[in-house]
């Protein structure tokens, strides 16, 4: 918004400054308008009755106002180039910025999905532990008839399969 003001103001100085005539205001305090070669004070033509020594005055005058100006100008297009570097740069951070917390976001995802398979994997060996504990406890008292026997037989394979598939699961985290 400010350097859509700014450029309008710099176009309307330019259409100005491009006039047919430009305004000298000489040290004694007089003004002279001048187009070209002609000098006109007050509306009326003042070359002839200028001497030269006044004429070169006046258009020294005239250059060093239009050298002020342009530099001006120039300062003004440099301090513009280095807003909209800045701009770039502030655009650039937020960018990264912003990739930054998203790499941050999926690390602590990372994290997080590393610390289940952990507690998975710690839940399924504890509970493997227990019935392969229980399971020997009913054996060693006698208590399992040959088919209950298979059937402990089959749920041991299945939670020796879930705490190694848990493992996998957990190694091939840690591996990323």
């Amino acid at each position: 918004m400010k350097f859509e003001k700014l450029l309008t103001l710099i176009f309307i100085s330019i259409l100005v400054s491009c006039g047919s005539s430009e305004q000298v205001i000489t040290n004694d305090g007089k003004i002279y308008e001048v187009k070209g070669d002609t000098f006109m004070r007050n509306g009326e033509d003042v070359t002839d009755q200028l001497t030269k020594n006044e004429k070169e005055i006046i258009n020294k005058t005239l250059e060093e106002k239009m050298a002020a100006r342009k530099a001006t100008e120039e300062r003004q297009e440099a301090l513009e180039k280095k807003q909209e570097e800045l701009e770039k740069i502030q655009e650039e951070a937020k960018r990264k910025e912003k990739a930054l917390e998203k790499k941050q976001k999926a690390l602590e995802k990372q994290r997080e999905k590393l610390k289940d398979a952990r507690d998975d994997f710690t839940k399924a060996k504890r509970k493997l532990q227990d019935k392969q504990e229980k399971y020997q406890r009913l054996l060693a008292d006698g208590k399992l008839s040959p088919r209950d026997e298979e059937k402990w037989q089959k749920r041991l394979e299945d939670l020796e399969r879930k705490v190694e598939k848990a493992k996998q699961n957990l190694n091939k985290l840690k591996d990323i």
